[in-house]
């Protein structure tokens, strides 16, 4: 029997084994040519920068320039990978591919949640290859377990494209924030340390008939600059514009996954750096729709952050809203720093919520520092005002 490897990219069958349902709410996202991007074409750029300015999500097509073909191959290949490998390897040996110590972001190592007992995720697994092991300037001895090794070459070549297509993307922004040119790019390059990674990420099926705990699936926004995101399956959701804070289950929109594109997103730091004038969507996982959800949903994500000594302020320009008072007397956090709190404050929080449903303490294993006294950082920080009381509600009943 052949391996994944020898799989053609031309037939995808086996990513796409049920289609999408048809009587779920869908989401309405533009579709932005990664093409006329590349081609300096105004209309599209003007396109993008009003798509950020709103819901901070839109499809990007991968397949009219040779960038973006290789890119989405490249993810397939991840997800294939993932499926080769997830299922099959031994959580304690997935589990010694240890995330960094110390003040970081999530970009390196394994991680799950609760296990059920013939070892296998309840909810999801994922593992991340780290970009900066491998394209700094100065030789860091990092070497991928022998489970992920055979596969490093086609992680690299992905994290490659990204940071290229994220660029073109923050050099469009420069442009229409009005910002010196490499502003953005310049804290944004493939050689710095910034906690850039590719995640391939798993969510097990379920039975058809299984209801969806939204509990375990909190709405949040990613701590990044870009997240470039490519499924196969459903199960990414977001949200009326109108709808930004008590979120109820009727505003929710699912993202179908449309073959060719990869799903972008602006993160938090895009709304630092611009006073929020460019917005970071609010958006969850969940258990695939329809007849999908009997299948394991598997997910490839690549993202772009600031170097991690940026300082976490907004930039200054005539399109961008001043800040107030309070903001510019506020502590400036470098990016890492930021991140750091950021997601601790926010996996803390939903970890409170899933210990407080099931009536015991229920943790990921991360090894996470404390946050940064005085960071500024709420452990609610990340969940809409109105979800948390929603959540709390539930969880103590």
């Amino acid at each position: 029997m052949s391996s994944f490897q020898d799989k053609s990219f031309s037939n995808m069958e086996d990513l796409y084994p049920v289609p999408f349902p048809d009587d779920v709410p869908i989401a309405k996202l533009e579709t932005i040519s990664l093409n006329k991007l590349l081609s300096n074409n105004e209309v599209e750029a003007q396109r993008l920068f009003n798509v950020c300015k709103g819901s901070g999500f839109f499809y990007l097509d991968m397949m009219d320039h040779e960038i973006g073909r290789k890119m989405w191959e490249d993810a397939c290949y991840a997800c294939r990978s993932g499926q080769a490998v997830l299922p099959i390897t031994p959580m304690t040996t997935k589990k010694a591919y240890k995330a960094r110590t110390g003040v970081k972001v999530l970009d390196r190592g394994y991680q799950t949640g609760a296990v059920n007992d013939d070892g296998q995720p309840r909810d999801s697994e994922m593992f991340m290859v780290p970009q900066t092991e491998f394209f700094s300037n100065e030789p860091l001895g990092f070497e991928l377990p022998p489970w992920l090794a055979p596969h490093e070459e086609r992680f690299k070549n992905a994290m490659s494209s990204g940071n290229i297509v994220a660029n073109v993307i923050l050099s469009i922004l420069e442009g229409k924030l009005e910002l010196p040119p490499g502003a953005l790019t310049n804290i944004h390059k493939l050689t710095d340390s910034s906690g850039d990674f590719i995640r391939v990420l798993r969510y097990p099926g379920t039975d058809l008939g299984a209801e969806i705990d939204p509990l375990r699936f909190p709405p949040h926004r990613d701590a990044v600059s870009i997240a470039i995101l490519f499924t196969w399956l459903g199960g990414l959701q977001i949200t009326d514009e109108e709808a930004a804070f008590a979120v109820p289950e009727s505003s929710w929109r699912w993202v179908k996954p449309v073959p060719g594109t990869a799903v972008v997103n602006l993160g938090d730091a895009m709304e630092v750096f611009t006073n929020k004038l460019l917005k970071s969507g609010l958006h969850r996982v969940i258990k695939a729709p329809g007849l999908q959800r009997a299948h394991d949903k598997y997910s490839v994500l690549i993202v772009a952050r600031p170097e991690d000594s940026t300082p976490m302020r907004s930039f200054s320009s005539p399109v961008i809203p001043e800040g107030t008072e309070e903001q510019k007397s506020a502590p400036i956090y470098s990016s890492i720093e930021w991140g750091h709190n950021k997601i601790k404050a926010l996996q803390d929080f939903i970890d409170k919520l899933q210990s407080a449903r099931a009536g015991k303490t229920e943790n990921l294993e991360r090894s996470w520092t404390a946050p940064k006294s005085g960071s500024g950082i709420d452990v609610l920080e990340g969940c809409p005002v109105g979800l948390v009381t929603h959540y709390r509600t539930k969880a103590e009943h």
